[in-house]
């Protein structure tokens, strides 16, 4: 929740403002931060009543190791959108997404090669025309051959 507050911020103080009639490429993230706020904040209301009151303590920390955190799914899915988030502006929104549904749904149990590259195609380029051409939000296009690729679908 507080990684969430700080990119809501973070986004807040680095992005150029849009106009105030439209919601530019700032308010999306934000929104979308804000909604996880909200929703971490009831999931942590909801654990914390059905909790036993004697479960409500920090005694169950003490026994985590540091090994048990770094193979778990979530730590390596967390780990997984960070490289992914630093890899957008060198290469790209298309060849991140791409290999990041590939990797993430993988992470997630889904074994089957054809099916891992047939639905990371679809779903870029889903998410792609959805942020391109519905609602004008340019992505990052990276550099190179990429760039000149994302300027190609641009143009159609």
């Amino acid at each position: 929740m507080i990684l969430f507050a700080y990119c809501y911020y973070y986004i807040g103080a680095t992005m150029p403002a849009s106009a105030p009639t439209e919601l530019g490429a700032e308010q999306w993230p934000q929104l979308i931060l804000s909604g996880l706020i909200v929703l971490i904040l009831i999931n942590m209301f909801k654990i914390y009543k059905t909790a036993a009151a004697e479960e409500r303590n920090f005694d169950q920390i003490k026994n985590i190791k540091l090994q048990a955190i770094l193979r778990s799914r979530l730590f390596q899915g967390i780990v997984i959108i960070l490289v992914y988030a630093a890899s957008l502006e060198a290469a790209g929104f298309i060849l991140s997404t791409y290999i990041f549904f590939i990797v993430y749904a993988r992470l997630i149990g889904e074994k089957r090669i054809k099916f891992l590259a047939g639905s990371a195609f679809v779903m870029t380029f889903s998410v792609y025309f959805l942020f391109a051409r519905g609602l004008s939000i340019m992505l990052p296009r990276g550099y190179g051959i990429l760039r000149d690729f994302a300027l190609m679908l641009e143009s159609f």
